[in-house]
């Protein structure tokens, strides 16, 4: 686990014993710093996480103030910009993996998640869980990924990180583009249980194709998350021309 976020669940234990009641405030950055050994830069992205969880908020000039003893079970949300991000996200979260099964690829498999009729995957079946387990599931998710890499999944750990740079690792594949599709739907009985929520709750479904730089892809993940536990934020920019 990286150093801010074993940062962030020790402040988190530290709230939840009452040593940082709510409405009181938690040290700066710089007495952290010093406290942990990290860098002030570390101990920001912890109280990020923090925040991001509900448990403090910031507000410039006035520190960081403890908002709940115990984070909400909704709270977790993640925003995506970057590939940088998916592996952030990775690492701050842990699997719970349900199954890992061999797949080929029917019709309709195939349009759905852009490969080929009658190739040949391996998915591995699991829930993305938060850092601390009084927040429910983020996620149930199905990675695919071609049956030549299947041996990615061999003593795979829930805090093993992305699947893409563990492929990039064993095999030398360098993933050049995430294309992400986002569209709404709603939690069947089945996903309900499995993410412990509402049958027909509004929820999120996220389709990741990972491509090499020939553009073959190579592996994709269907995430679906029920809608208010997960946040994906775009940034659109306008390009100038030269002149």
């Amino acid at each position: 686990m990286p150093i801010y976020a074993d940062i962030a669940r020790d402040l988190l234990d530290s709230i939840a014993k009452g040593i940082y009641p709510v409405g009181s405030f938690i040290p700066g950055e710089l007495e952290l710093a010093e406290r942990y050994g990290v860098s002030r830069q570390t101990v920001r992205t912890a109280m990020q996480r923090l925040t991001e969880i509900g448990a403090v908020s910031r507000r410039p000039g006035a520190g960081t103030r403890v908002e709940a003893r115990e984070p909400a079970k909704e709270g977790f949300q993640q925003t995506l910009g970057s590939i940088a991000d998916l592996v952030e996200l990775a690492s701050t979260t842990r699997r719970d993996i349900l199954n890992i099964t061999p797949v080929v690829m029917d019709r309709v498999m195939a349009k759905g998640l852009g490969c080929a009729p009658g190739s040949r995957w391996v998915c591995l079946t699991y829930r993305r869980l938060p850092p601390s387990l009084s927040i429910a599931p983020i996620a149930l998710v199905h990675c695919y990924v071609e049956e030549v890499y299947a041996t990615v999944f061999t003593n795979l750990k829930p805090e093993s990180g992305l699947i893409s740079v563990l492929i990039e690792s064993q095999f030398g594949i360098l993933t050049s583009e995430v294309r992400q599709t986002v569209r709404a739907t709603l939690l069947d009985a089945k996903k309900a249980e499995v993410l412990e929520a509402q049958s027909g709750q509004a929820a999120l479904e996220v389709i990741r194709r990972y491509s090499d730089n020939s553009g073959r892809v190579y592996e994709v993940s269907v995430s679906t998350s029920p809608a208010e536990r997960y946040a994906v934020t775009s940034v659109l920019s306008r390009i100038r021309p030269n002149v």
